[in-house]
């Protein structure tokens, strides 16, 4: 844990501000005693990281609540400019992603959980990835922006994606398509071999959301599960459907 890193440090000048550029870095609130402090260890983070070269191999943030938005993206963007390879973020739909992390040609490994339920408010996700070197996403309610014409195909570009989690994901449509509009979101992938969606039936406190269909070709797909199951096209609510192109 940093909170015992950090007390350790102490022991020797020398070693004060070593933890600070660890190739692995967990920053979570739940570590520290008050938000004022955790806020204050991750400036100190970026601050110091930034006069230097210090490679970054995983960064592990969760955030529930409100943070400064220009910290966040100083801290991300250090990341993906030192070689990250695994980032997990638990942020609130407040915090924006930058978007170099769609960009990053060092990720292997993508987890995003946004916090708050608010489709006019989430994290996006763009409607394509530039991550050549990514093998695993994880997506928990995640906008994916859809284009003019209703539809996304963001994982095509991901040559060497084998694994993709997507829970409480949504189309999120651009001004100009209608509301009643069916969208389309493509997964399309030629190295993908394992394929989770999870997809509740009712949200109680949210108002319905536009219908959108997946459509999915996967030739090397070897595990399909929906909603905890092996895939049944009545494992999905009605607003969601499935097109199957399994062969090349």
């Amino acid at each position: 844990m940093i909170e015992d890193i950090v007390k350790t440090s102490i022991l020797s000048k020398r070693w004060k501000n070593l933890w600070k550029y660890l190739p692995d870095l967990k920053l979570h609130t739940s570590e520290f005693s008050n938000p004022y402090l955790f806020s204050e260890c991750v400036s100190g983070v970026v601050s110091s990281r930034s006069m230097g070269n210090h490679p970054l191999r995983t960064l592990d943030f969760d955030r529930h609540g409100c943070f400064q938005h220009t910290i966040f993206t100083k801290l991300v963007k250090h990341a993906m400019s030192n070689g990250l390879q695994k980032l997990n973020i638990v942020v609130p739909s407040n915090i924006g992603l930058p978007c170099s992390i769609f960009s990053c040609h060092s990720l292997t490994s993508i987890y995003i959980s946004v916090s708050m339920y608010d489709v006019k408010k989430r994290t996006r996700l763009p409607k394509r990835l530039d991550l050549p070197a990514l093998k695993s996403m994880h997506l928990d309610f995640v906008g994916i922006q859809a284009g003019d014409n209703g539809h996304a195909e963001p994982f095509s570009t991901c040559t060497e994606l084998t694994d993709l989690y997507i829970d409480e994901c949504v189309l999120v449509y651009p001004s100009s398509v209608p509301r009643e509009s069916e969208g389309i979101l493509d997964i399309t992938n030629a190295t993908l071999s394992n394929l989770t969606i999870k997809h509740a039936l009712t949200h109680a406190k949210l108002r319905p959301e536009p219908t959108f269909k997946y459509v999915i070709s996967t030739p090397k797909l070897t595990s399909f599960t929906v909603n905890g199951s092996p895939f049944r096209e009545s494992s999905l609510p009605e607003r969601v459907k499935v097109e199957l192109c399994l062969s090349q």
